[in-house]
């Protein structure tokens, strides 16, 4: 079984991230602006909203960051993604479990990914497998695209993360990684705000215009 490389100390966070056209505050600070919605939501906002607010506020912070670096948002049939100049990294964003930001643990998703996220997790393998094959030149070539996850999950304590590389998908959940890029956790002054959606019928209101 392959076992994933792990960067965590910050030297090598810092230089392995350099790498790949990234900083280590860069992505933090994407998951901080998320989070600043996330507390705000309220039993008022759609459950749907309330459910995905911190990986959708994410990638939408990822891009306003990154954007003005050379890089660009893409969408493939609602696969969001942000990729690089070159495009041969592409990140995208999802809410972990608890085994994120634990060296010593697997990390996986909250919940089950698509078709697109099977078809990239794929790519990576195959990457992998035939790594050794390839001249050089081809490496990083149009085509041969890395595609990154930044696994994030909040706790009482703060925000935990990492930007890693999955190689392997079981029912739409990360089950293997080549490698995992610990970032450090943010700090949160009190404790995460948890909603649970109240089940109440949906309420059609009718607005009649008044007569003159």
């Amino acid at each position: 079984m392959q076992t994933a490389k792990i960067v965590h100390s910050p030297v090598e966070v810092s230089t392995r991230l350099a790498e790949l056209g990234l900083k280590e505050e860069l992505l933090l600070e994407a998951l901080r602006q998320a989070n600043l919605y996330c507390v705000r939501t309220t039993n008022h906002h759609p459950r749907l909203y309330r459910y995905i607010v911190m990986t959708a506020e994410t990638i939408a912070a990822l891009r306003d960051l990154l954007v003005p670096e050379g890089w660009q948002k893409l969408d493939e049939g609602h696969y969001e993604l942000t990729l690089n100049p070159g495009g041969t990294v592409a990140i995208a964003v999802a809410s972990g479990d608890d085994n994120v930001a634990h060296a010593e643990r697997t990390p996986s998703n909250k919940s089950p990914k698509g078709r697109h996220t099977i078809a990239a997790v794929e790519s990576n393998r195959q990457a992998d497998m035939f790594a050794d094959l390839l001249p050089v030149k081809e490496v990083g070539a149009e085509g041969a695209r890395d595609t990154w996850v930044l696994l994030h999950r909040v706790t009482k304590d703060g925000i935990h993360s990492e930007l890693s590389r999955p190689t392997e998908i079981s029912d739409g959940m990360f089950a293997l990684w080549s490698e995992r890029i610990l970032l450090g956790k943010i700090d949160l002054d009190g404790d995460p705000v948890q909603i649970t959606a109240p089940d109440q019928p949906d309420i059609d209101i009718f607005i009649s215009k008044k007569s003159a």
